[in-house]
């Protein structure tokens, strides 16, 4: 994960571990929020592309409509992947200052996932990379189709 860090390091008075807890939550919605940003940008494009193919089909029009919005894709998987990795740390450090937290996501969790984030993971990679390849894919059916 990181450089391991001694017990001092660890909060142990009441208003430490609030903050902390309330720094993870905040950190998780922001993960959870940028993931609808990008989601509804993602889909605004394809929206356009789908109005611009009504109009004319011409891969001269969606070459660099489909680059912008692969970019930005492919832009948004490293953004999610690095928050993703910044939430765990802040769980990490949560469930270390508060051991109830920790039993509880142990006893919860699946077998081998006991980060409390399971679904966050899945999240920050197949959403960003299911984007991407639905513009690789239109885009090639557009060249397929040829009509240009």
């Amino acid at each position: 994960m990181g450089a391991l860090l001694d017990q001092s390091d660890f909060p142990t008075q009441a208003d430490e571990i609030n903050r902390l807890w309330q720094h993870g939550m905040h950190e998780e919605k922001l993960f959870h929020d940028r993931l609808n940003y990008f989601s509804a940008i993602e889909v605004g494009l394809l929206g356009v592309f789908a109005i611009l193919y009504h109009k004319e089909p011409s891969p001269g029009v969606f070459a660099p409509l489909t680059a912008a919005a692969l970019v930005l894709a492919l832009l948004w998987l490293r953004v999610q992947l690095r928050h993703w990795h910044y939430c765990v740390h802040v769980n990490e450090r949560i469930k270390r200052a508060v051991p109830e937290y920790a039993r509880t996501v142990a006893a919860f969790a699946p077998r081998g996932i006991a980060d409390g984030l399971s679904i966050s993971r899945p999240l920050a990679i197949a959403v960003p990379l299911l984007f991407a390849a639905t513009w690789v894919a239109l885009f090639a059916w557009v060249l397929a189709r040829g009509q240009w």
